[in-house]
């Protein structure tokens, strides 16, 4: 079984890197079916490679998908669609290997996958087929969360930056700039509900799901807090910053700034909120 992972976060250019990732992955790819089967232009055979992928995201790479289909009528790159929770996800790609016949070739996965898949002998080691120019283009953390025990597991597609979204409009109506602190947002959006210019001032994943932990690390970074120390392992969730970055959180929802029911909200529970224009942040 052929099994290559292919999601990662933090790229160094500003343009979209799917078309010439994805020309690398299904490289690396068909390098290593090359040494299983017969080169499908020698027999005509057309090799077909799965991947399962989130529905949301899946409809957005279709184009590019047969696009690619199209250049390359020996392959054929087949998106099955799964449920838009990454959990449910990662619970279908297991479920499928744990079974021993899983019809997925690439891993479409998250970059806390890596370890888990890896050790588990799912996914296929490609570090002799991607080159150092291939890599050259991307931060080393891209590389490095495709890693397990300094082999390459998993190669860029696409990247992920955690950001603070904020109404300009309504931030300009106020009077106010763009919060640099927690205790600034907090202000300011307390301010903003009580002028009745939103009905909610601060949205965020708080859906016990992988995306949690992903906010809750920005929000410790963001009040310069870690969760635990690569160099040294130390953890600093019982320092001070880090208990900050936790009040921080559960004042919100205890001032009314976040939605009570923020705690069951995924990413489109608060994208969606805030498209329609009922939050300041």
């Amino acid at each position: 079984m052929l099994i290559i992972s292919w999601l990662t976060k933090f790229r160094k250019t500003s343009y979209s890197p799917k078309r010439n990732s994805l020309l690398l992955i299904l490289a690396a790819t068909l390098g290593l079916i090359i040494q299983l089967v017969i080169l499908p232009a020698w027999t005509g055979q057309v090799i077909t490679i799965k991947t399962l992928i989130r529905a949301d995201e899946a409809s957005l790479l279709q184009p590019l998908v047969s696009k690619f289909n199209q250049q390359h009528p020996n392959i054929k790159l087949q998106i099955v669609e799964a449920p838009s929770d990454s959990n449910q996800v990662e619970d279908l790609y297991t479920s499928s290997f744990l079974l021993g016949n899983s019809p997925y070739d690439l891993v479409y996965m998250d970059i806390v996958w890596t370890p888990k898949f890896a050790a588990a002998g799912w996914l296929t080691d490609i570090t002799d087929f991607v080159s150092k120019a291939d890599l050259e283009s991307y931060l080393e953390a891209d590389i490095a969360g495709g890693k397990y025990q300094n082999k390459l597991y998993r190669f860029p597609f696409r990247s992920d930056a955690g950001m603070l979204y904020y109404r300009q409009d309504l931030l300009t109506q106020a009077g106010y700039q763009p919060p640099q602190t927690f205790a600034e947002l907090i202000t300011i959006a307390k301010d903003l509900q009580k002028q009745g210019l939103a009905q909610w001032g601060y949205l965020w994943q708080g859906k016990q799901y992988e995306g949690l932990v992903a906010m809750f690390v920005e929000i410790l970074q963001g009040n310069g807090a870690f969760w635990v120390n690569p160099a040294s392992l130390e953890v600093g969730l019982d320092q001070a910053e880090a208990i900050e970055a936790v009040e921080f959180l559960t004042s919100a929802i205890a001032l009314n700034i976040s939605p009570p029911g923020v705690t069951t909200y995924a990413e489109e529970e608060s994208r969606i909120l805030f498209q329609n224009g009922k939050a300041v942040f």
